[in-house]
């Protein structure tokens, strides 16, 4: 195992060393969350709604290619190097998007955001599976206790940018800069925690042979397209909801903001208990699911509801995430429990699963929209996950 602290303080115990990467996990959770759901009204600013798909459609292309040879990178320069360099791209493009003011300018920025988040997340990954360690025990414990913070997190994020929006001027520079604030603190989690990791041998850097693995390693494989509709399904939350929502609808942003709080509370209450469960009872595959399944009926339920109703659509959002909680735990814990930190390249493609998605994505919803009324494309994201019921009937349980 490598050495990923020379900090005396984080000799003393495994939980204790787990506090500045959960730390830089959380601010960056905030960072992104807080602009999460208005990046798509921000694009409205400049591009017509039908269009937005196709700006996340190269974005996350890009995305998914760079993700393919990170290990490569990661060989050169370390994982240190590498995710100070991707805070410092993704601090000048949200920082550029709170005074962004024509498309040249707004368009670029956007795309670097999206290519340096989902990078940002997995060189977080190596340094959280540097700090577990070989002992598989607890990951899901582990994991389910970082996601509940994260949701928390998560939770409050919508709500302050709604708040941070000016709903006269429709402008969303606040929520913006506080986004790019958010950065500093990680920076400097960065340089007193972890200047001096080890990184472990990240082996022959070879795509291709990750896809490969996947491919036939069925638990893998199920698991990795498990992760990709879910994805998908966060997608449309994150992307169409909000467009929906405000512009069909008709709520404010200061109300979406209130729904989006409650919805994230399922992850609050659920995920630290999921996370036990597959632990120390039942494991991981009924759970899925299950959460699969609950997925859905509350996605196809959206397009059936146009009322402008705070209580009705916080009700709706809550028990979408009530089934992506159980999906989001299980897939986590079931993966990491079969991975190491030095398995870089696997982790790297298990994370494209994020842009992955995000392409497919927005080129579904893209070519929903030319045959499609807005309210009906939820129906076609929540077949989605029909599929998905059957993958998860072939993982291998772990109890």
């Amino acid at each position: 195992m490598p050495k990923a602290s020379h900090s005396p303080i984080f000799r003393k115990s495994a939980k204790w060393k787990l506090i500045p990467i959960y730390a830089a996990v959380l601010l960056l959770v905030f960072h992104n969350m807080v602009v999460a759901y208005i990046n798509s009204s921000f694009l409205e600013q400049f591009i017509d709604p039908a269009s937005v798909g196709t700006i996340y459609t190269v974005g996350s292309a890009l995305s998914v290619l760079i993700f393919l040879f990170v290990s490569k990178v990661l060989k050169r320069v370390g994982n240190f190097k590498l995710t100070l360099f991707l805070l410092l791209v993704e601090f000048i493009a949200v920082a550029g998007m709170a005074f962004a003011e024509s498309l040249e300018v707004a368009i670029p920025l956007f795309i670097l955001h999206i290519i340096a988040v989902p990078l940002v997340i997995f060189n977080l990954d190596v340094f959280l599976e540097a700090r577990i360690g070989n002992d598989e025990s607890g990951t899901g414990s582990s994991r389910g206790l970082l996601l509940t913070l994260a949701s928390f997190i998560g939770a409050c994020s919508p709500l302050i940018s709604g708040l941070l929006v000016s709903e006269d001027a429709d402008s969303f520079q606040l929520v913006y800069m506080a986004s790019a604030a958010s950065l500093i603190p990680i920076v400097f989690i960065l340089l007193f925690y972890f200047r001096n990791f080890s990184d472990p041998d990240y082996g022959q850097v070879n795509p291709f042979s990750a896809i490969d693995t996947f491919w036939h390693n069925v638990n893998l494989k199920s698991v990795f397209i498990a992760n990709f509709l879910l994805q998908m399904f966060f997608f449309a939350m994150v992307v169409y909801i909000p467009l929906y929502l405000i512009n069909d609808v008709g709520l404010t942003w200061s109300q979406f903001g209130i729904i989006m709080f409650f919805a994230q509370l399922a992850y609050v209450i659920l995920e630290y208990p999921i996370g036990i469960i597959a632990d120390k009872y039942i494991g991981e595959k009924e759970m899925m699911g299950v959460g699969f399944f609950i997925i859905a009926i509350a996605t196809a339920w959206m397009s059936f509801v146009t009322i402008p109703s705070v209580l009705v659509w916080s009700i709706i959002m809550f028990v979408s995430r009530v089934g992506a909680a159980l999906v989001e735990v299980t897939t986590e814990s079931y993966f990491f429990k079969q991975t190491k930190s030095s398995d870089a390249q696997v982790i790297s493609f298990f994370r494209v699963t994020r842009p992955l998605a995000y392409l497919s994505g927005a080129l579904l919803g893209s070519v929903a929209l030319i045959y499609l009324p807005f309210n009906l494309l939820f129906i076609v994201f929540a077949t989605l996950m029909i599929p998905a019921l059957f993958y998860t009937l072939n993982i291998e349980d772990t109890k």
